[in-house]
């Protein structure tokens, strides 16, 4: 959550007496430093509602190219008690699943995947068919860069699913290909050492 975008939430905690703030320092001299409150109201308009708000910053310790680093700073609000106690459990989770989130969106906009595309179009249920289609696919992805060593080698030698994709269209117009493991090692090792063309 922006506190650009939920500025009374975020004001609300900031100025309220009973917000409650903590510094863990870790090891390697990192230093977490919380600032958290219980039952806030979500905003002006519905003061009824109220959530948990954690206001997070990463200050890495100082090194001689950068003696004194930009803190990372991070905001959720959450409907689990904020305690002492379970800070640094919570911030954690809240890292990773912003994590498993954003690159997972980020690959579905940015790789071929067209999740920014509206599918709104067509009757009925066509929408979710298309999306289900592209969650699939995206499954599948995943699943040969988990299992499949030639088809993660064709990977990294094209650095983007995207830019794997097009090269396998390519090469399926112009060639005549033994399996798709013959296709992935071409990808991977070079046309000249991977390709023959069925002459028959």
């Amino acid at each position: 959550m922006k506190p650009k975008g939920h500025k009374f939430l975020f004001t609300y905690l900031h100025r309220s007496a009973e917000a409650q703030s903590l510094e863990i320092q870790t090891d390697g001299g990192v230093l977490h430093r919380f600032k958290y409150l219980n039952q806030v109201p979500l905003n002006e308009s519905n003061q009824e509602v109220t959530v948990n708000v954690l206001h997070y910053q990463e200050i890495q310790p100082g090194t001689k190219r950068n003696p004194n680093p930009k803190p990372k700073t991070f905001t959720w609000v959450t409907d689990l008690p904020l305690e002492a106690g379970t800070l640094m459990k919570i911030m954690n989770a809240g890292r990773a699943r912003w994590k498993i989130e954003n690159e997972t969106f980020n690959t579905l906009k940015n790789q071929g995947y067209h999740f920014e595309h509206n599918f709104g179009h067509g009757h009925q249920h066509l929408s979710t068919v298309f999306g289900l289609l592209m969650m699939l696919a995206f499954l599948m992805d995943q699943i040969e860069l988990r299992c499949d060593g030639l088809f993660k080698d064709a990977f990294d030698k094209m650095e983007r699913l995207k830019y794997l994709r097009e090269q396998i269209r390519t090469m399926v117009r112009e060639f005549v290909l033994e399996s798709w493991e013959f296709l992935y090692l071409a990808i991977a090792k070079g046309y000249q050492a991977s390709i023959q063309i069925d002459s028959s």
